[in-house]
């Protein structure tokens, strides 16, 4: 076990964060208050995520918060022991999601919060809930297949169960806690295994018989054991069917009462036994999914319905009569399968036409296209909606066109999704909103120019939408937003104009990633932020920001990783903020780094095999350096000298201002020799890896303690160094691949187990015998003309 050293904690209070430590087993310090974690690029164990196995605590541990994504796909850890921490208040957002080699989940007295997706994906068989935990949110455990029981400790403070909180479980029995005042009936979505679910004696809310769950004035039914009959009867009484109750039931009848009103979303969706099915007279919607993949073969909807949700009756694969109502005004996007044979009323509001589109009467919205062979459609000018999944995988689909000036404003989820052939669309003169997937892999060949009304375009909207070669923007309301993915994959996008904008433009995570084609981009006032990878692997090679100012103060991570064809990048002369892999792998010769930078984040700068040069201003604010700042910058000969608060550099090789820890060193550097005086005490991880100029490195007595891991890794012409008796820790690889250190290591301690360090540390055993011409007390350096300096200096005797 390895305690996590100091560096990686940061105020204010003790936040881990940037941990890049190849020990698989970790002691975290009792001081630490809360373990960082923003994104699913930028959190604590981000580079150690594939070589974890296990952490633990010193004693009386102070951490309060797991932050979100702290141990994102750490899929080497096995085991999750927080029983110590009895101050840990909230563990986040997907905190453990993916880590599917832990087995052992253990959570401490004092816990409160339980984000959703803490734990999805673990492989634990055993969970107890501690007493104090109020809150779980959906699907914080969701996906652990292997979760066979769940308990809660006597006395539980926890208030509700949500949406897919033990999604695909595999648990018999389930006891609902005593202190649950709602339940979603979906908290135990697909666990077709449970046979029995009870109510803790002292819940003052819900009663149970062993197959189900209701409200205590059997009005409503709000959760039910899928496996727990082949048939079942609804208490009489019952009004409400909450929502996902009979999810995954495994039963084959089911009998509602009359004075049924209202079923909830999902309420039997994947009732693949269930054939058919009575509905009461009174019941007046059925809502999205409410029957979706179910084995119905026949529905006749009762008079009083007038709205069909989005999925209702989606993927009924046996259904063959659908029998609609007069009443019925309103069906959602992909409501039914295109197989069904569906009988409308005359005096619905709703009709199948002659392109097999069932539209509202009105010629407002299109709920869903039941031709599977559909080549061309027009659309009703009049139409204002497409609803979700209208026309998804309409393989054949090629063309689109109106009828007139079309007053279409909302293109929902998928409606487009998958239409392989689709090559050609109308104007949208209207159009505001764009949903998820809504155009994915389409062929859409032309330029597009959006509406000044457009306000929002979904995630994966325009996803591998390959031959997309222009879009232009005109937007006038008050923000448009670029959510993630949602130009990413367009490789014949070229050209991206934003002009005409008078609005506040967001940009989303990886928007315009995997852009091939797309090489110049401007950014001006209006844009108010970037995500992480935004043009991540783009053919890019101009990007300039108006007047040299952002209307931010941050480059975000993966900003313009493997941007190869970018040869100069000037920064805004107001960003704080560079993060991780933000330039990484670009072409990059020089960068300047104007003095509002406060934080260069872990490796923003790497592999940028071009790099020679970066100037750092004299008058700079920079107060925190990741790790591997340069890595891989074999070509970097010059860092400017500069001076701030906390770091100084000097012959291009930066240091803490006490000097007492060094940093990077610029690997293309042709300085042949490098010292270091008494005030030394760490040499930081990476801080001298592939210095090929660096021949001899000396130490002096009584300084240096710790050389971090691959400190000195490939620095091939390295013949000679010193390693002083008050070295007490050598990383892994710190000289590795350093082929011309033969015969000149010299080291004081000559105790075996220190011997052992130097060898897995990268040094064959070889390189250890004595070198009569050089040593820590008498040296001699006829090849080497030495200059002194208050800096670096040897000292002679």
């Amino acid at each position: 076990m390895k305690l996590i050293p100091d560096r990686y904690y940061h105020e204010p209070g003790a936040v881990l964060k940037d941990v890049n430590l190849e020990d698989p087993d970790l002691i975290i310090s009792s001081r630490c208050t809360e373990i960082y974690g923003a994104s699913d690029t930028d959190y604590a164990f981000y580079y150690s995520r594939e070589t974890l196995r296990s952490f633990s605590f010193e004693t009386n541990p102070q951490l309060t918060n797991i932050r979100s994504y702290s141990f994102f796909q750490c899929t080497k850890l096995i085991r999750v022991d927080l029983s110590l921490c009895t101050k840990l208040q909230t563990i986040d957002y997907q905190s453990f999601y993916g880590c599917t080699s832990v087995q052992d989940l253990l959570l401490p007295e004092g816990l409160q919060t339980i984000a959703s997706m803490a734990f999805a994906f673990i492989n634990i068989s055993s969970l107890n809930i501690p007493s104090t935990v109020t809150s779980i949110e959906q699907n914080a455990f969701g996906d652990i297949k292997t979760l066979s029981s769940i308990t809660f400790t006597e006395g539980s403070k926890l208030q509700a169960l949500y949406n897919n909180l033990f999604i695909r479980a595999s648990f018999l029995e389930f006891t609902i806690p005593e202190s649950v005042n709602y339940i979603n009936g979906a908290f135990c979505n697909s666990v077709v295994t449970m046979r029995k679910i009870k109510v803790h004696k002292n819940n003052q809310y819900f009663v149970d018989d062993d197959c189900a769950v209701y409200t205590k004035d059997y009005l409503k039914i709000v959760a039910y054991a899928a496996n727990s009959s082949t048939s079942y009867i609804i208490d009489p009484r019952v009004q409400t069917i909450a929502n996902g109750v009979f999810i995954h039931a495994t039963f084959t009848s089911i009998t509602l009462p009359q004075s049924l009103t209202s079923i909830g979303p999902y309420a039997f969706f994947s009732t693949e036994n269930l054939k058919e099915i009575a509905l009461p007279p009174d019941i007046t919607e059925i809502p999205i999914g409410c029957f979706g993949s179910s084995g119905l073969t026949r529905i006749e909807i009762p008079n009083k319905v007038n709205s069909i949700g989005n999925d209702a009756f989606l993927d009924c694969k046996d259904m063959i009569t659908i029998i609609l109502p007069e009443n019925i005004s309103n069906i959602g996007g992909d409501a039914f399968p295109s197989n069904a044979n569906i009988t409308f009323h005359e005096n619905a509001s709703v009709e199948l036409d002659d392109q097999k589109l069932i539209i509202s009467k009105n010629k407002t919205y299109i709920s869903l296209c039941l031709n599977p062979d559909v080549k061309t459609i027009t659309i009703p000018s009049t139409v204002k909606t497409i609803k979700q999944r209208a026309f998804i995988s309409k393989f054949q689909l090629a063309s689109i066109l109106c009828d007139g000036i079309s007053e279409l404003e909302v293109i929902e989820d998928q409606a487009f999704n998958l239409c392989m052939n689709l090559t050609s669309i109308p104007s949208f003169p209207k159009l505001k909103q764009i949903g998820e997937y809504a155009f994915s892999k389409t062929k859409i060949n032309s330029a597009i120019s959006f509406s000044p009304y457009l306000e929002k375009i979904g995630q994966y909207c325009f996803y591998l939408a390959q031959s997309i070669s222009r879009i232009t923007f005109s937007s006038t309301t008050t923000a448009l937003y670029f959510n993630d993915f949602c130009f990413s994959g367009c490789t014949s996008l070229s050209s991206i104009d934003l002009h005409d904008c008078t609005c506040n433009i967001y940009f989303r995570k990886n928007v315009f990633s995997d852009c091939s084609s797309l090489s110049m981009f401007n950014v001006n006032d209006k844009i108010k932020s970037f995500g992480s990878g935004c043009f991540m692997n783009c053919s890019l090679n101009v990007l300039t920001f108006e007047n040299s100012i952002a209307s931010f103060d941050t480059l975000p991570s993966l900003f313009l990783k493997d941007c190869r064809n970018i040869e100069e990048i000037i920064i805004p002369t107001n960003i704080a903020i560079i993060g991780n892999e933000c330039f990484s792998g670009t072409s990059i010769s020089y960068i300047s780094i104007p003095d509002s930078v406060t934080k260069l984040s872990i490796q923003c700068f790497s592999n940028c095999l071009n790099l020679e040069r970066v100037d750092i201003s004299s008058s700079s604010r920079l107060e925190e350096i990741g790790f591997g700042l340069f890595a891989g910058c074999t070509s970097l000969s010059y860092i400017s000298d500069f001076r701030s608060s906390k770091f100084v550099c000097v012959n291009s090789t930066i240091y803490d201002v006490g000097f007492s820890q060094v940093y990077i060193h610029a690997p293309g550097c042709k300085d042949r020799y490098i010292s270091f005086d008494s005030r030394l005490v760490t040499v930081s991880e990476g801080a001298f890896i592939n210095s090929r100029y660096i021949e001899l490195v000396v130490f002096v007595e009584n300084s240096v303690r710790i050389i971090g891991r691959r400190s000195f890794e490939s620095c091939i012409r390295l013949e000679h160094i010193s390693i002083p008796s008050s070295v007490v820790s050598i990383g892994s690889d710190a000289f590795i691949h350093c082929d011309s250190l033969r015969c000149g290591v010299l080291f004081q301690n000559k105790t075996q187990p220190f011997i052992e360090l130097l060898v897995s540390s990268g040094l064959p055993k070889s390189s250890l015998r004595p070198c009569s011409q050089f040593s820590c007390a008498n040296q001699y350096f006829n090849n080497f003309p030495i200059s002194f300096s208050p800096f670096t200096y040897f000292i002679l005797t």
